[in-house]
């Protein structure tokens, strides 16, 4: 249901970023639409947070990248179905969301 109220979400909002649409598929219902973290699965877990300075592994653009390709051993899900290109993006979108860039 999460999927489906996103996917509208991004006709109505089209101007959304490739990175910010495949954040919203691939990590918000974790990590929240804000990343912020504050989800009903993962509140209370620091790591969750992806705004913050509390990273549990590299929360440079580089180690979000290979977190995604590779995952967290019970932690955190692969996403090797995503290009290179994909996943660029959406560690742009995190880094946006900290107010950060890509250095």
């Amino acid at each position: 249901m999460l999927i489906v109220a996103s996917s509208a979400c991004d006709e109505v909002m089209p101007k959304r970023s490739a990175g910010e649409k495949l954040y919203r598929q691939h990590c918000a219902e974790c990590h929240g639409f804000d990343g912020e973290g504050q989800t009903v699965r993962y509140m209370g877990n620091n790591y969750a947070n992806l705004r913050d300075d509390m990273w549990r592994h590299y929360g440079d653009a580089r180690g979000m990248e290979q977190t995604l390709r590779g995952g967290l051993v019970f932690l955190h899900p692969n996403y090797d179905k995503l290009t290179d290109q994909e996943i660029r993006q959406v560690s742009d979108h995190v880094l946006k969301l900290r107010g950060e860039r890509r250095r």
